[in-house]
């Protein structure tokens, strides 16, 4: 039962799909719930296809063609291209909010991800580290970057449910033996420092 759970955790809470969260959360929390408000889809349906989406559809095709032994990437030497296929997606995605021209801490909250695939494609090639918390550490890390230095606010409820999330998402890669306790640690830790310094940066 515990690692049916932990697989569907798992699933839902993929590391691909923690950029497209973390900007719907933005019209939550932030001006963009009345700025943007008529421009929802506009902001949020790119961040889907470039950072899930066409990712998504490139792995699948690289486990059809043997290159990959499963969708969920287990074998570290596997995850190099997947890595590279998801880093090229997500510049694209940049350069698209870019010519959009939206705010540059935005700019920057959306890099991050990128940053955040490069060091992890360079820690897979000696160390497995755990992606998901890669994932849901960069979108906290945001998310408490934006509310500090853009919003000037403390939306802690929404803090205390993203550590939960955080925990339960740590917890379902050990259950499932994925990762170690320490691969996961340091994925969260990594994945949080790196997006709150890059918001606070396009912040000042």
């Amino acid at each position: 039962m515990k690692h049916s759970i932990a697989r569907v955790i798992s699933t839902i809470f993929q590391p691909l799909l923690m950029p497209t969260y973390g900007v719907m959360l933005l019209f939550v929390y932030t001006y963009f719930g009345t700025m943007y408000a008529h421009r929802f889809w506009s902001i949020v349906a790119p961040v889907f296809l470039f950072s899930f989406l066409i990712p998504a559809l490139l792995i699948v095709m690289l486990y059809r063609m043997g290159l990959v032994s499963d969708l969920s990437i287990k074998v570290r030497r596997q995850r190099f291209i997947p890595y590279m296929i998801t880093l090229l997606s997500y510049g694209a995605m940049l350069f698209f909010y870019y010519r959009m021209r939206m705010p540059t801490w935005f700019l920057m909250m959306i890099a991050a991800p990128i940053a955040i695939v490069i060091i992890a494609a360079l820690i897979t090639l000696a160390w497995k580290i755990s992606a998901h918390m890669f994932g849901i550490g960069g979108l906290i890390g945001g998310a408490m970057s934006v509310s500090y230095f853009v919003e000037r606010s403390n939306p802690y409820y929404m803090f205390m449910g993203l550590f939960v999330l955080a925990g339960l998402i740590g917890s379902s890669r050990l259950i499932l033996k994925h990762h170690s306790l320490a691969q996961v640690n340091i994925g969260f830790l990594l994945g949080f420092i790196i997006s709150f310094l890059f918001v606070w940066l396009g912040v000042r």
